[in-house]
């Protein structure tokens, strides 16, 4: 098992960073269901910083996982046929995977909220800004939508390529 993709397979770097990041954004995708869930057990506080830590450490894998890309980019093209389509999947994806931890980021500070990772301050509690908070927060809310179609197209697109085209795209990844 090699570090860097190869041709006809991802290496194991881009493989951990694949699913690793699929568990975090579906754990952050549905945190509205988590935050209810818990929220008898765990303050509202707590909950929120979990989600900004959780967010905040998808951002930092999503910038690695950009870099990692670009040194491997050239090492497992998409079939020629579809690498329109597959570099604009995933430019799709990557653009939700930065915007979501940034207009979190812009929420919560248009809220007054301090901003944590993992108990520690990364930005201090501040004065409310109403309009950022309301209008990014709702942004915030529609990315999250979006992902979530952006997502079932790229598991829809993964299934056609395995089962449908018979290329492997699944088994590469796996």
């Amino acid at each position: 098992m090699t570090l860097m993709d190869a041709e006809g397979r991802y290496g194991s770097v881009s493989r951990s960073l694949h699913w690793v990041m699929a568990v975090f954004l579906l754990a952050m995708l549905g945190s509205e269901v988590w935050f209810e869930a818990l929220e008898d057990t765990l303050s509202e506080a707590t909950l929120m910083a979990w989600h900004q830590s959780v967010g905040l450490a998808l951002f930092g894998l999503v910038v690695f996982r950009g870099v990692w890309r670009w040194l491997n980019w050239s090492r497992l093209a998409p079939p020629e046929r579809w690498a329109t389509m597959a570099k604009l999947g995933h430019l799709v994806l990557y653009a939700l995977m930065i915007l979501m931890p940034l207009s979190g980021l812009a929420t919560a500070l248009g809220d007054g909220d301090r901003v944590s990772f993992f108990g520690w301050t990364v930005f201090a509690a501040g004065p409310e800004v109403e309009w950022l908070e309301e209008n990014i927060g709702e942004l915030h809310e529609i990315l999250a939508n979006v992902l979530w179609l952006a997502i079932g197209v790229h598991v829809a697109a993964a299934l056609a390529h395995q089962y449908m085209l018979g290329d492997r795209t699944l088994k590469r990844m796996a």
